[in-house]
């Protein structure tokens, strides 16, 4: 008698004896052993497979053995922050953060576009409604513009008075070279311009960036010191920078700026 190779199922010689004890043995361990046999129909919910986690991260190819696509998913979950698990933002590494007062604060946002804190304090934004109420305004013509002797100008429906776009004029910066008019005598550098329309602007204001002295006529005005001074009263009139140096014609280190 031969033994099978796998389940050892006994194979009478065509001389032995028929023994039903073998064949029912032999059915016997094709029952125990078919059941443990998955088929496309067949339930593999108590399957069990041994697996390794895989080294590195790679992707599933088909056609793999099921220990090999197991491992490689369980290193894809063993790598996974903690935040994945979690969904707690407390969990997440490299949070941005938002400083206090900043545009993320809600109470910063304005949606009155007349309100005091949005006109006079920093750090303030416009908010949906305020847009809409300017968009309202130009679209109503409640805001009017104008070209008035080649300055853009605008004023509120209805009123008297044009406003002009212009802001702070920068007259010097602090670098302004002597070249435009110097006198080669001591050491002083003048500028001058004739006939200057102050209009637009009600005040001057000089610093002075460098250590010397230095005279600022507007006018019939003298100015000697740093400040801000009332020139609202001048229409069109002489603005006349006299600066003193340590060098022959010196760059004039003086900023002036007109005020609307």
């Amino acid at each position: 008698m031969q033994l099978t190779p796998n389940y050892r199922l006994m194979k009478p010689d065509g001389t032995d004896p028929v023994n039903v004890q073998d064949l029912n043995s032999n059915m016997d361990v094709l029952d125990e052993e078919v059941i443990k046999k998955l088929d496309k129909a067949g339930d593999a919910s108590n399957v069990v497979n041994a697996f390794s986690q895989a080294g590195t991260r790679t992707n599933l190819t088909s056609g793999e053995k099921l220990s090999t696509s197991l491992g490689k998913l369980m290193k894809w979950f063993a790598d996974f922050a903690k935040v994945a698990f979690s969904g707690n933002y407390a969990d997440l590494t490299g949070r941005p953060t938002i400083p206090a007062g900043g545009i993320a604060d809600a109470s910063k946002v304005i949606d009155d576009i007349d309100d005091i804190a949005a006109n006079t304090q920093a750090g303030y934004m416009a908010g949906a409604l305020a847009l809409k109420k300017v968009n309202s305004d130009l679209a109503n013509g409640q805001i009017e513009f104008d070209l008035q002797g080649g300055k853009g100008v605008y004023r509120q429906k209805g009123a008297d008075a044009w406003l002009p776009f212009s802001n702070t004029l920068v007259l010097m910066d602090g670098t302004a070279s002597a070249a435009f008019s110097g006198i080669n005598v001591t050491r002083y550098s003048t500028f001058v311009l004739n006939n200057f329309d102050y209009s637009n602007y009600s005040k001057i204001r000089i610093t002075n960036l460098g250590p010397y002295g230095y005279q600022v006529t507007c006018g019939t005005q003298l100015i000697t010191a740093d400040g801000t001074y009332d020139v609202s009263s001048l229409a069109s009139d002489k603005l006349q920078v006299l600066y003193r140096g340590d060098t022959v014609n010196p760059n004039i280190m003086l900023r002036i700026e007109l005020i609307p």
